[in-house]
């Protein structure tokens, strides 16, 4: 296991997710910024599963890796879902929570108003360890290539 593979492929994915939580962004900006954040995870894994061995080994890397950047990613999703935060990347989630309410039966929304912020913040923490891992497997690794030689 290389830790320090793992470790900047997290701090990257935890990087993008606080820079995101804590910066205002215009009106315009947030639906692509809130894409390109989603796609950090794509980031961190690529980095943490870059050479570092045969593909079960980056995928493992990734893994681990989109994990703890998606922890904090989920941290910042739900401290962006409290009042008084700035409107920025992650604002789509709070305004998806809000329209989102009028397909759940009749006060359930009201009723699980403080899981629905939790559910969503542990659905973008998971994407970023999903996209962590795919990211992982599919980087340059270090397997030995097969030459064939012609005789």
């Amino acid at each position: 296991m290389n830790r320090r593979a793992v470790l900047v492929g997290a701090t990257i994915d935890a990087a993008i997710a606080f820079v995101a939580a804590a910066t205002a962004l215009p009106e315009g900006a947030r639906w692509p910024a809130f894409a390109g954040v989603l796609a950090g995870g794509l980031v961190g894994g690529y980095l943490a599963g870059r050479g570092v061995g045969a593909w079960h080994e980056r995928v493992r890397h990734g893994l681990l890796a989109g994990l703890l950047g998606g922890a904090a990613l989920a941290v910042a999703v739900w401290w962006s879902l409290q009042p008084g935060t700035p409107e920025g990347a992650l604002w789509p989630v709070n305004y998806l929570l809000a329209t989102g309410a009028r397909w759940l039966p009749p006060g359930a929304a009201a009723r699980y108003d403080a899981l629905l912020g939790v559910g969503a913040a542990l659905a973008c923490g998971t994407a970023y360890a999903v996209a962590g891992t795919l990211a992982a497997g599919a980087a340059p690794g270090g397997e030995a290539e097969i030459e064939l030689s012609r005789d």
